[in-house]
């Protein structure tokens, strides 16, 4: 008997110690499906490979192999591979008389559309560090770059540089647009300029927004046609012309642009007595699409078009959410009608806190009617 548990006592012992030496954590599991994929030649895997090696998940942390795998995404294609090679340089994790290549790798990135390469450069040439020259044109034109994709800070940093240095500004203005022409083939760059000159975001010029979007829209985008469109329809920075903007509305529309339905929309909802009267169904129709996509002032419309039971049934508990979503939004029109609807129960349980809560944020965006009712509601 004593034999029998001296060799159970020793089986267990050994078992437990093969255990030990053999187990794996499940992050050392994940790195050696990754590896193995990556060693396969599985492209998608080379850029998961190098963030884990610079990590150190599931293995020992290893910049050189970090990079020898992040190389091989960038040569894919990988942008993120590229910056994060560039990183590991300025780092300085990988030898120092090789920090130029990862200047290149993150120019390369920047220049492939990476938003945080593009304000990482714009930091570099602004320090003159990690081997790029101090250059503050150049820091800009990489900032206008960022703006583009709507980065707040340098959409900050280019307006303020067109009031404070005008010239700085220029120059990297004119390289930036330079830049674009280059790249007007694919037509999102020329989209994206369009939009910094009709938002503000470059000194407002429609003419120029116009001009920007036609490209864009010669290719077929969808929201350059749309904004080109109401450029049209509304005469700005263009002569107006209401048959050309509905040719360019239409297939905007069709192809599920917000603004191009939001436009047909209203056309059918307005629709003169003339032409036939409103086409409440077709405008429905249009609304719901646009406001499904999170256009505000759809979504308000679809609400109108519910509480009113307008080309489709009548709910109110619906209208109510699509204002609602609206009114979430910052719409102050759909503001005013929530705040309203709370203050005197119209479709939901009056609630004072509520309508004071929404009467304000539509006070505070402008709106007449609800500042008076604000009052009214304040004052009783």
């Amino acid at each position: 008997m004593k034999i029998i548990i001296k060799i159970l006592f020793l089986a267990l012992v050994v078992g437990g110690v093969y255990g030990f030496v053999f187990y794996q954590t499940p992050q050392q599991r994940v790195f050696k499906e990754v590896l193995s994929r990556a060693q396969a030649g599985q492209a998608e895997s080379f850029y998961q490979a190098g963030v884990l090696y610079e990590q150190g998940q599931g293995t020992v942390a290893d910049a050189q192999q970090a990079a020898q795998w992040y190389r091989k995404a960038a040569a894919d294609g990988n942008l993120q591979a590229a910056r994060q090679l560039a990183h590991l340089y300025i780092a300085g994790k990988l030898p120092a008389q090789d920090a130029q290549e990862g200047f290149v790798y993150l120019q390369w990135a920047a220049r492939g559309g990476d938003e945080p390469a593009q304000k990482e450069l714009a930091r570099l040439h602004h320090q003159g560090a990690g081997g790029a020259a101090k250059n503050e044109a150049a820091s800009l034109f990489w900032c206008m770059y960022a703006a583009l994709q709507q980065d707040e800070a340098c959409i900050n940093q280019v307006k303020q540089a067109q009031v404070k240095t005008p010239n700085l500004y220029e120059q990297a203005f004119k390289a930036f647009t330079a830049s674009i022409q280059a790249q007007v083939g694919s037509g999102e760059a020329a989209l994206e300029l369009g939009k910094m000159y009709e938002e503000g975001i470059l000194a407002p010029d429609m003419e120029e927004a116009a001009r920007w979007y036609q490209a864009a829209a010669e290719q077929k985008i969808p929201q350059a046609q749309a904004r080109l469109g109401l450029l049209y329809a509304q005469g700005r920075g263009v002569e107006k012309d209401e048959e050309t903007a509905r040719a360019l509305l239409a297939p905007a529309a069709q192809a599920g642009d917000p603004q191009a339905q939001l436009y047909w929309g209203k056309q059918a909802y307005t629709q003169s007595e003339q032409d036939g009267g409103p086409d409440y169904t077709e405008a429905f129709k249009w609304f719901i699409s646009s406001a499904e996509q999170g256009n505000l002032e759809a979504q308000y419309l679809t609400g109108v078009m519910y509480m009113q039971g307008q080309g489709t049934e009548k709910s109110v508990s619906k209208a109510m959410r699509f204002f609602s979503r609206a009114a979430e939004g910052g719409y102050a029109d759909a503001q005013y009608v929530v705040g309203q609807s709370y203050y005197k129960g119209l479709g939901i349980r009056p609630n004072r806190s509520e309508a004071e809560k929404w009467l304000g944020k539509a006070a505070d965006n402008g709106h007449q009617a609800a500042k008076e009712l604000l009052q009214e509601l304040t004052a009783s």
